[in-house]
């Protein structure tokens, strides 16, 4: 999946609108190479989500009854209804009414963004803390947050690494999931609290993972 640095209107489409990715392959004829470009239609983050965990009785939204499912989309379930839940939540406390779709709640949030409160410039990351400085901040984390989660989770074009540690924030050992895109390019997530950790914060958690597995008494 192509990265999108990102603001917050390009986390919220890639959420809940398809996009498109643009891969580079090379072919050679004849002693010549010849670079090109194939496009392929990508459905959003939800909507790939709700592949990983499809939804009883017609429904698309997240809070839908669900029958008995594979264990493989429990990690899918558990996303979509922490992202349904925590943007519903907002929608309401926005003063407005849950529109009943978790794409829609998100898209709403969105849209309610320009009208919030705010305090200034978004401020300096305290690690993974969560700003209570004003709603837009709380806001644009949250949103950040989503998008972490269901990249990562969705699993469409690169499976998350599931290394045996510890999460350092609830200590739960086998909950976290990495996804490396590339050596610039990695997020993780705990399915356990739902803590998540991107580009500006990753740092903390290899520093962790590396403690716990002993790799200075290795070196």
């Amino acid at each position: 999946m192509t990265r999108i640095e990102g603001t917050i209107p390009d986390l919220i489409a890639q959420l809940t609108r398809p996009f498109r990715n643009a891969e580079t392959y090379t072919l050679e004829s004849s002693g010549t190479s010849y670079s090109l470009r194939h496009r392929v239609r990508t459905p959003s983050l939800l909507e790939q989500l709700q592949h990983a965990a499809p939804l009883t009785g017609g429904g698309d939204h997240a809070r839908s009854g669900y029958s008995s499912r594979p264990a493989g989309s429990i990690e899918a379930i558990d996303t979509l209804i922490w992202i349904d839940r925590e943007a519903a939540r907002w929608v309401r406390d926005l003063g407005e009414d849950d529109p009943g779709d978790t794409a829609a709640c998100v898209r709403l949030v969105g849209s309610l963004l320009p009208s919030t409160e705010v305090c200034g410039p978004r401020p300096q990351r305290d690690g993974n803390r969560a700003p209570d400085c004003c709603a837009r901040h709380a806001i644009e984390h949250d949103v950040r947050r989503w998008w972490t989660q269901a990249r990562i989770v969705s699993g469409w074009d690169i499976a998350a690494w599931k290394p045996n540690n510890s999460c350092p924030l609830c200590a739960e050992r086998g909950t976290l999931r990495v996804r490396v895109n590339t050596s610039t390019d990695v997020t993780a997530l705990c399915v356990g609290c739902r803590e998540t950790w991107d580009n500006a914060t990753i740092a903390l958690l290899a520093e962790h993972i590396r403690l716990e597995n002993h790799e200075d008494d290795a070196a």
